[in-house]
């Protein structure tokens, strides 16, 4: 019994430690503490849609509390070209009288992203990322299937990059 009791506190400070290891989120190189991110480039034909990937991937970064963003001069880098936006039919209803019609739609959203250490001059995740946002046609419009998307492609690219490692 003496020997159970002296056990217990050992298991459970032992169980508590693995806890707090595994919650941390994030194993970025020692050596990254701050990251810029700079305006994405966009070859699609959606006006404004890499000025608001920018601006929600600045935010997500600073929430997330991994890196310092940083205007110039980071220990590393997030780039990227916007290469394609559609918005397309997604689910189709027929009515009674067999016409077909569209009640969703889905926005696609695709990005060449590059996550660069600038301290060892190599890539640390480079590729193409997609983000999707589905809206409901009679009660939803574009911007809010747009803004689904920016926000699923920004999660992609923080999984990939930052918290990737």
């Amino acid at each position: 019994m003496k020997r159970l009791r002296s056990a217990v506190p050992a298991l459970l400070s032992l169980s508590l430690c693995s806890c707090i290891y595994t919650l941390s989120g994030s194993s970025l190189p020692s050596h990254l503490k701050t990251v810029e991110i700079t305006l994405f480039a966009n070859q699609s034909l959606e006006p404004n849609v890499a000025d608001e990937i920018t601006q929600a991937l600045n935010s997500e970064v600073v929430s997330s509390n991994l890196l310092k963003v940083v205007q110039r001069d980071g220990d590393a880098v997030i780039s990227g070209t916007v290469t394609s936006y559609s918005n397309t039919p997604y689910t189709y209803g027929a009515s009674d009288t067999r016409q077909v019609s569209v009640q969703q739609y889905v926005v696609r959203v695709t990005a060449q992203v590059e996550f660069m250490d600038k301290k060892k001059n190599e890539p640390l995740f480079k590729g193409s990322v997609t983000g999707e946002g589905i809206y409901n046609l009679q009660t939803q419009k574009e911007q809010d299937g747009k803004l689904a998307a920016i926000k699923e492609l920004v999660q992609r690219i923080m999984q990939n990059s930052v918290q990737g490692w």
